[in-house]
């Protein structure tokens, strides 16, 4: 859902755009103004991702909304209301970086377009941002592996003292054909159990923890430039060099051979 905060100063404008059927739409409605400083107050408290606001209203007019809500951190998308006298404030308003504006008398069909409009960018500049966080814990996770510092878990004394054994195995052997069914068997241990009892300690199921301590080792490999791919897919526990690159990219981003140009370019 989208959140959105309506504000005019006119009664029936703000009725009639609070009865639209916002939530079909995917909005969420959540605040009410009936002048500028009504908004800000309610922008501030409520930080809705967008607003609809008329351009003139008392006591602070829309573009001094806008810009007061600009200076912070999670300011609001803006749609604004205007009139056709008023069009030199709307394109004021698009230079301080407004989506859009709507004209009055106000049409229904045409104020839900420009939120729909402005929904989409709202949803690309989310993904964007979580594609950016992504490519950070990236490269965090990079920094760390090459320097031998990052590990696939945290040595903690609360943790069952067999899933810190499972762990220090897989960190000794992941270049071994292990399983939880042959560790679960060496230990006495129904298998179904211990793999939800691994889930529970750590957070993660036994195939993607052996598979991140693979990659992270793979990655030092990687940094000598005479092994070649598939002797470092043997080398980590993966007989397939086709499939060890598939898993590669998918955690990384980048192929194994692209990763290693790449490290060789930071070090040029």
């Amino acid at each position: 859902m989208i959140t959105l905060m309506i504000a005019d100063d006119e009664i029936m404008t703000r009725r009639g755009l609070e009865m639209l059927n916002w939530h079909d739409h995917g909005f969420q409605l959540v605040g009410i103004a009936a002048n500028g400083i009504e908004a800000r107050q309610l922008s501030l408290s409520q930080k809705p991702d967008l607003l609809l606001t008329d351009i003139r209203m008392p006591g602070l007019d829309g573009l001094a909304l806008m810009d007061s809500l600009n200076q912070q951190l999670c300011a609001p998308k803006v749609i604004f209301i205007t009139a056709y006298h008023q069009l030199d404030y709307a394109l004021k308003a698009i230079q301080l970086g407004a989506l859009g504006f709507v004209l009055k008398p106000t049409d229904p069909d045409e104020i839900i377009a420009a939120c729909l409009k402005a929904k989409a960018t709202i949803l690309e500049e989310r993904q964007r941002q979580h594609t950016e966080e992504e490519l950070r814990d990236q490269l965090e996770e990079y920094a760390l592996t090459l320097q031998g510092k990052h590990t696939a878990h945290q040595e903690s004394p609360s943790i069952h003292p067999v899933i810190q054994q499972m762990l220090q195995t897989m960190e000794k052997q992941y270049m071994k054909d292990i399983t939880i069914e042959h560790i679960a068997d060496k230990n006495h241990f129904n298998a179904d159990y211990l793999s939800r009892l691994f889930k529970k300690e750590t957070g993660d199921n036994f195939l993607n923890t052996l598979t991140r301590i693979r990659m992270q080792k793979a990655v030092q490999l990687l940094a000598n430039p005479h092994l070649e791919i598939y002797k470092i897919a043997e080398q980590v526990g993966i007989r397939d060099a086709r499939y060890f690159g598939q898993v590669f990219k998918k955690r990384y981003g980048l192929t194994p051979n692209e990763f290693r140009k790449k490290g060789d370019q930071s070090h040029a």
